[in-house]
């Protein structure tokens, strides 16, 4: 069951709506059609109800602060050395917006949009026109976002069609913490990547080389264990989930399409007042982005970060919640 109520007025007038899927097992998701973003997911646990995705109470809280907390990002997910965009044997110039490099898809991305809504069933889909030079990109876009609620699993799927080839990488930008969004510190969360691979990436966060095996590093997360430390780097999958645990008995699978996640453990986020009075900072969530590998300084984009002049995509990502 979906209802929608108003959240507030953006800053251009437009009006923006919460909607919420509510199943029979207890477990409410809200999503906003301001940045096709995920506000809260409200789980049952051990008698109590408790919401694992920080967010805002306010459209104005949602405007003014960074960290795309819940939203979908777009065009590309991650950053773009020196806002360069090579796809192939092309090059356009985007948008900075993060020193010299594009990060998550420009000054106003997808995330600052106020998306069109439809509600049915279980589900929400999101749907946005991105026109052709749009933060430099080339092509005419128009993507989906839809979220569906089954049982204890919360499916994510975006889908995207051009009139030219593009680069299409979005994701969403949720920060999880299991133990409750106001909990703090979620270093000691459990997390399992099963990636043989990650990217290494510099001071300016850009990949600095080529993918470089986990085995003997800090970046080996092939078997569940405590995170511990920052990270900010680009996992490339097997196909198995991932798997991150709380340390109250909320779990949670990732199974995706995508052939990467990024892991952010948040170390950036500052210091801001979060839902229900809740005082958010850095470490205290864990973001697992599945989207497409990082680009390298220089390089093309990867070829699952291609979107082929009429030739729809789509990228699907299924999240199961589990209880102790």
């Amino acid at each position: 069951m979906v209802t929608k109520k108003l959240f507030g007025v953006a800053k251009d007038g437009l009006e923006v709506y919460a909607y919420t899927i509510a199943n029979g097992r207890g477990i409410a998701v809200t999503v906003l059609d301001y940045g096709a973003t995920l506000q809260s997911v409200v789980l049952p646990h051990k008698g109590e109800r408790v919401d694992v995705v920080l967010g805002y109470d306010t459209i104005e809280a949602y405007e003014q602060n960074d960290g795309y907390l819940g939203a979908s990002v777009g065009r590309f997910a991650g950053r773009i050395p020196d806002s360069i965009l090579r796809i192939g044997d092309q090059a356009f110039s985007v948008t900075p917006n993060e020193g010299k490099n594009q990060l998550h898809g420009g000054i106003a991305g997808f995330d600052k949009r106020v998306w069109h809504a439809e509600a049915g069933g279980d589900s929400v889909t999101f749907s946005l026109f991105s026109p052709d030079g749009e933060e430099g990109y080339p092509g005419n876009l128009r993507c989906a976002a839809s979220y569906t609620l089954n049982d204890d699993a919360l499916t994510l799927v975006y889908r995207g069609e051009s009139d030219r080839t593009t680069a299409w990488n979005p994701t969403n930008h949720a920060y999880w913490n299991l133990n409750g969004h106001d909990a703090g510190d979620a270093r000691k969360h459990l997390l399992e990547i099963p990636a043989d691979r990650y990217v290494p990436v510099g001071p300016d966060m850009i990949a600095s080389e080529g993918e470089a095996d986990v085995a003997g590093t800090r970046f080996d997360f092939r078997t569940l264990r405590e995170i511990g430390d920052a990270y900010d780097n680009s996992f490339v999958l097997s196909g198995s989930p991932v798997r991150l645990r709380g340390n109250g008995g909320v779990g949670m699978e990732i199974e995706t399409d995508c052939k990467a996640v990024q892991f952010y453990s948040t170390k950036f986020l500052g210091k801001r007042n979060g839902k229900d009075g809740a005082q958010y900072g850095p470490f205290g969530a864990i973001c697992l982005e599945t989207e497409g590998r990082q680009i390298q300084r220089n390089a093309s984009v990867c070829e699952e970060s291609i979107l082929y002049a009429n030739e729809p995509k789509t990228h699907t990502t299924r999240i199961r919640f589990l209880f102790e």
